[in-house]
């Protein structure tokens, strides 16, 4: 009796620590994408381009991070706009979306308006780069409508 219930224990604790091996071996081998997301700091390559045909009009760069819980700030090096904040949501796998803003100044410094960015963006399997679409609408100083705009940019990230 007291063999056999050696026996049991015995087999209970190999099979406690091949369970636990098993979900290491399962938390190891996760996606980096699971693991990691889009949180964190990336450098940005935007490409501001026609709507209509796809045509590049301009190329810039900016740094944008994703912080936990959904702030996204955005730091952009020109003088005719200022850092941006927004927000950002996960949608499913490696999609994600964000809108952010930023004021926007004349060549003499006075305040032009507003400008609003949405991005689509999809994150690369391995999470460490993306590419986005993004619809821009700028404003007035007002708060009307004054134009819309669309861009492409990839990022890699920041270690």
């Amino acid at each position: 009796m007291k063999s056999r219930l050696l026996k049991i224990i015995s087999r209970m604790a190999l099979a406690t620590v091949l369970a636990l091996t098993v979900t290491q071996i399962s938390a190891f081998a996760e996606s980096p994408q699971k693991q990691q997301g889009i949180e964190g700091a990336w450098d940005v390559r935007i490409t501001v381009v026609t709507c209509d045909t796809g045509k590049s009009i301009l190329t810039g760069r900016a740094i944008l991070s994703f912080s936990e819980g959904g702030g996204l700030t955005d730091i952009s090096p020109t003088p005719l706009r200022s850092a941006s904040l927004g927000t950002w949501h996960h949608l499913r796998g490696g999609s994600y979306t964000a809108v952010h803003r930023f004021f926007v100044f004349n060549a003499d410094g006075s305040f032009a308006g507003t400008q609003k960015t949405t991005l689509d963006i999809e994150l690369t399997r391995n999470a460490d780069e993306f590419t986005a679409t993004a619809a821009t609408e700028t404003f007035d100083p007002t708060d009307k409508l004054i134009s819309n705009g669309c861009a492409t940019s990839t990022a890699t990230r920041l270690e």
